[in-house]
């Protein structure tokens, strides 16, 4: 069985692509060369390819028209547009075919420099090719998995709101696919027992940023995301104390956020490590509340502490009286059952000030801020602080402090 990522290349001149074959092969691809465009199409179906390498000029179908189809049958693979057209209209063709949501990951034009090919063949096998276990491990064990935070707003009787805490969240700076995004790869780590390291780390990195935010006079909570797999390690809570020791951290500046799905499929041990997690002052939150496997007995058979009210809700909020309908709804039944609140997908004015209406502890969204490194976290919170200062000033003050 061939184990080589296939290439196709697609061009109505047989000496392009005897030399285009050549290179690939030596990039490591196995090639399928075709003249007509249906050849390619029809590939689509059998082999799907990691690679295309497309010229725009040809016969019966030009390249852009192939374009539109690869976009309409949603194709992933990674193109490499190889035309004589000149510069303009190669920009045009890759614009057209990002703004339909294909990849492009080179454009060359002809006559071209077989190395230079060879080059960009190289880097589009590995950019398009699928993440791996072993590359997720090596990431954990390395300095590939980033941190991120994204700040929580609080909740004041005078109706401020004012940032306490940071949800830290994770990222991949994958060394060929750039910065990936959590969805791009948690499955693949809870798939291959890979969730608790990455967990742990999480945890590590964000107790230390705790340390250094205390050290700088930002008493900041911390807000982590935890894998299913964690809810099913007994030793979990005391690993996490002991963290929290080392670093001298309070354990109530740090809330886990566990949700609703990773909660389904309940057992004794389940019921074990969150009940001694509480036991030890660590917050727990039931995340994505809302979202459809919602179970109103979660509440209260669980230790849980707060409720955090999924985005899919607030960002119909408050346009949508159903959803003002839901929202107020959860806030009041978990504040009847001493629960406190964060509504997350906070993304306008108008939403922050229905959740003050309504008596919403927390807050959290883009409106607030978009997720940070944790070098500009003390830049954001002086943002906020100015955005709420200006706004409690009457007209003449802001007019005065501009």
């Amino acid at each position: 069985m061939n184990s080589k990522p296939i290439l196709a290349a697609l061009d109505d001149d047989t000496e392009i692509l005897t030399v285009v074959s050549a290179i690939a092969e030596k990039a490591g691809f196995s090639v399928v060369a075709n003249t007509q465009p249906n050849a390619l199409l029809d590939l689509l179906d059998e082999t799907p390819p990691l690679v295309i390498v497309l010229d725009l000029q040809m016969p019966q179908m030009d390249g852009i028209q192939v374009l539109r189809e690869l976009a309409n049958r949603q194709v992933q693979a990674g193109i490499i547009l190889l035309t004589g057209m000149d510069e303009r209209t190669i920009a045009a063709a890759e614009g057209y075919a990002t703004a339909r949501g294909l990849t492009v990951v080179a454009a060359m034009q002809k006559p071209f420099v077989p190395e230079d090919l060879l080059a960009h063949l190289i880097k589009a096998g590995s950019a398009m090719a699928p993440l791996t276990p072993k590359e997720l491990e090596a990431a954990i064990l390395g300095e590939d998995l980033v941190v991120y935070y994204q700040p929580t707003l609080r909740h004041f009787a005078d109706g401020s709101w004012d940032i306490s805490a940071m949800e830290a969240l994770l990222r991949w700076n994958h060394p060929t696919k750039g910065l990936l995004m959590p969805e791009q790869f948690i499955e693949m780590a809870e798939q291959n027992g890979l969730g608790r390291p990455m967990t742990d780390f999480v945890i590590r990195r964000g107790i230390e940023e705790i340390k250094g935010w205390q050290a700088s006079r930002m008493s900041l909570g911390l807000r982590i995301n935890i894998s299913a797999g964690l809810i099913a390690d007994l030793d979990f809570p005391d690993r996490l104390e002991a963290t929290l020791q080392e670093h001298d951290i309070d354990p109530s500046l740090l809330a886990l956020e566990i949700t609703e799905t990773a909660m389904l499929d309940q057992n004794s041990d389940m019921f074990d490590i969150m009940t001694r997690l509480r036991v030890k002052n660590v917050n727990l939150a039931i995340d994505d509340f809302g979202i459809g496997y919602s179970s109103l007995t979660q509440l209260f058979a669980m230790p849980f502490n707060e409720m955090k009210i999924d985005k899919s809700l607030m960002k119909r909020i408050p346009q949508s009286n159903e959803a003002c309908i839901m929202v107020t709804a959860l806030v009041d039944l978990a504040h009847k059952l001493n629960l406190s609140v964060c509504a997350e997908g906070v993304e306008t004015e108008e939403a922050l000030r229905y959740l003050h209406e309504i008596g919403c502890d927390s807050a959290q969204g883009y409106f607030i801020s978009k997720p940070i490194p944790a070098s500009q976290v003390r830049e954001v919170i002086h943002q906020w602080d100015r955005r709420q200062s200006l706004q409690s000033q009457t007209p003449s003050e802001t007019a005065a402090s501009a």
